[in-house]
């Protein structure tokens, strides 16, 4: 179907920003003593927030250093998150391609709101209307509130919407708000979580977006 709206996670998504994850949460580690962990290990802890993902870096014992070691890694992550991110390949071609077809697009994404900014800012500033991470007392990924809230905003209605991520968190977001689901394979969990998750569509690049876009039932 031609879809109006496209809301698009970020991590793993739109940008591969696995490096300055992985690079912050283990300086925020190693401040503590704590074991820090190899950046693949960091594919599985990412998706649900900064403080999910120290939560899951630190030992079962030592969660009563998530505040302290939140606070490093929010500090360093500021700092370095455009040193090693970058968008995927042929996204800011999909993404101009999109716009010129009219079709309003999003971000949303548990990352926090300042980081989010500077990163979409950065690498897509033309392209999307919204820029949303995490904001207090909106729930994250996957309740659907900042979805609905989204297109809202955006006057398009949920059966004319998709949103499109690399997690079964995605999945579960866009099912929740009564939207598409598309996976892309080639973010951070991969093909097989996200038809576990029940995706409407999984992709392996970007471009094939742009055939879901137009495709008519």
């Amino acid at each position: 179907m031609s879809y109006k709206a496209i809301i698009f996670d970020l991590d793993g998504t739109l940008v591969n920003s696995l490096e300055d994850l992985a690079e912050a949460a283990n300086f925020a580690l190693a401040c503590f003593g704590q074991q820090t962990h190899e950046v693949e290990a960091f594919r599985q802890m990412v998706g649900d927030g900064t403080r999910t993902l120290m939560s899951r870096a630190l030992p079962s014992d030592r969660q009563d250093l998530i505040e302290q070691t939140l606070l490093k890694m929010r500090e360093k992550y500021i700092e370095i998150c455009l040193n090693k991110t970058r968008p995927y390949d042929g996204l800011p071609k999909v993404l101009a391609e999109l716009k010129n077809r009219g079709v309003k697009m999003a971000v949303l994404t548990n990352k926090d709101q300042k980081m989010a900014e500077k990163i979409v800012t950065h690498f897509f500033d033309q392209y999307f209307m919204i820029i949303r991470g995490t904001i207090n007392a909106v729930p994250l990924k996957p309740d659907p509130k900042a979805v609905l809230e989204i297109l809202n905003q955006m006057n398009v209605k949920p059966e004319n919407a998709a949103f499109v991520g690399d997690s079964n968190i995605d999945i579960r977001t866009a099912q929740a708000a009564g939207i598409t689901g598309i996976g892309v394979n080639w973010g951070f969990r991969g093909e097989k979580e996200l038809k576990e998750a029940g995706a409407d569509y999984t992709i392996d690049e970007p471009k094939a977006l742009l055939q879901l876009e137009s495709y008519e039932l």
